[in-house]
C-alpha cells in the first residue's frame, strides 16, 4: 500500500492539528491577548533596533554600499585609538559629572522641594505650579532663554554682574574651557527639577498619615520627621529617581548639541556620549580627519552600543537593589 504520512492532505491535517492546538493554548491563556499587542510594538520599536545595532556594530560600513564583517574590530579600534578613545573618555567623563552634579545637588532639592510641599506651607500649589512649568517649555526654547541669560554680549546676567559692579567677573559663561558643563547642567537643572519633585510628592502622599501623627506624638520636629520617616519610607522612590538621573545623563543631546555645536564647544568642554555618537555616524568626524568616515555607520552603533551596555548594567544593579528592598 502506498504510504500516506507525506501526501498534500496529511500535511494539510498536521498543520490544522497545529493552528488548533495553538487556539486551545490560547484558551487557555487569554491575558496573551492582552500581552501581544504591546509586545509586538515593544518587539519592532525596541528590540529590533538593538539587536540590528548590535550586527550593524559588526561590520565595516558607512551606511552605503556593500558592508565587511569584521566581528569585534570597531570595539578595538574604539578603544586602540588615540583620537577616537580621547573624545569617548572626555564625553563619558562629562556624562559622569553631569550624574554627580544631579544626584548631589538636584536630588536633595528636589526631594526637599517635595517635603515643603507635601507640608503644604502657605502657597505650596502656586510654587509647585511654577517649579512643575518648564515641563511644558520645549529644550530648544529653554535653551534659547539660557543664551540669553548667560551670553557675553546679551546675557542678562553679566549686565546685572555690571550693575552690582562686579565688571570684572564679567565674561563668555558659555565659552570658558572647562566650564561649559555648568552652564549645561544650570539650564538642564531649572528645566527638570520639578519631574522628579512631583514624583517624591506622589509618593509621599501614599505615606500613612498615622506615621507622622505617631511621630509628632513623640516629639519628632519638622527636620526629625523629614529625616527619620520621609527618608527612610522613600528608599525605593530615590533609587529610581536615581537610575532616571542616570539615564537622562547618560542620554543628554539637545542641550550639549545647541550650546556647543557638533563639536561640543571649545575643544570638545561639552561633549557627551550622544554627541559623540552623533558626530561619528553622522556628523563631521574629527577623529578621521574633517570627513565623515568611510566607517561611520559601523563605529557609530559601536558608540551606541557601549552606551547600552553601560545604562543596561546601572540597571541591573537598580533592579538587584530594590529586590534586595522587598525581601526585606
Amino acid at each position: 500500500m502506498q504510504s500516506i504520512k507525506n501526501t498534500p492532505n496529511s500535511q494539510f491535517g498536521v498543520q490544522t492539528g497545529k493552528v488548533s492546538s495553538f487556539i486551545e493554548w490560547l484558551k487557555r491563556h487569554p491575558y496573551m491577548w492582552f500581552i501581544a499587542p504591546g509586545f509586538i510594538l515593544y518587539s519592532m520599536f525596541v528590540i529590533y533596533p538593538i539587536v540590528s545595532a548590535a550586527i550593524m556594530s559588526l561590520y565595516y560600513s558607512n551606511g552605503f554600499g556593500d558592508s565587511k564583517f569584521v566581528g569585534f574590530q570597531n570595539y578595538i579600534e574604539l578603544f586602540t585609538t588615540k583620537e577616537l578613545y580621547s573624545q569617548f573618555l572626555n564625553a563619558f567623563k562629562n556624562n559622569v559629572f553631569l550624574f554627580v552634579l544631579n544626584i548631589v545637588l538636584v536630588l536633595p532639592a528636589q526631594l526637599y522641594l517635595a517635603y515643603l510641599i507635601h507640608t503644604k506651607i502657605r502657597g505650596y500649589r502656586f510654587f509647585q505650579t511654577m517649579i512643575f512649568a518648564p515641563q511644558f517649555i520645549t529644550s530648544t526654547v529653554v535653551i534659547f532663554m539660557g543664551t540669553l541669560i548667560f551670553d557675553q554680549n546679551i546675557g542678562i546676567f553679566n549686565h546685572v554682574l555690571t550693575l552690582v559692579g562686579l565688571e570684572n567677573w564679567v565674561q563668555n559663561w558659555l565659552g570658558i574651557p572647562g566650564k561649559e558643563m555648568y552652564v549645561v547642567f544650570l539650564i538642564s537643572t531649572w528645566s527638570g527639577i520639578g519631574f522628579s519633585m512631583i514624583y517624591f510628592i506622589g509618593a509621599m502622599k501614599m505615606l500613612p498619615e498615622e506615621i507622622f501623627e505617631a511621630a509628632f506624638l513623640d516629639g519628632a520636629g519638622y527636620w526629625g520627621r523629614f529625616f527619620h520617616i520621609v527618608i527612610p519610607l522613600l528608599r525605593t522612590s530615590i533609587i529610581n529617581v536615581v537610575i532616571i538621573s542616570y539615564i537622562f545623563s547618560m542620554t543628554v543631546f539637545d542641550y550639549n548639541y545647541m550650546l556647543g555645536g557638533v563639536s561640543g564647544g571649545t575643544d570638545h568642554s561639552m561633549d557627551v556620549m550622544t554627541l559623540f555618537f552623533y558626530r561619528v555616524a553622522f556628523g563631521s568626524n574629527g577623529a578621521m580627519g574633517g570627513t565623515v568616515s568611510a566607517n561611520s555607520i559601523g563605529m557609530g552603533t559601536t558608540i551606541a552600543c557601549v552606551m547600552f551596555v553601560v545604562i543596561l548594567i546601572v540597571a541591573l544593579v537598580q533592579l538587584k537593589l530594590l529586590s534586595g528592598k522587598e525581601e526585606n
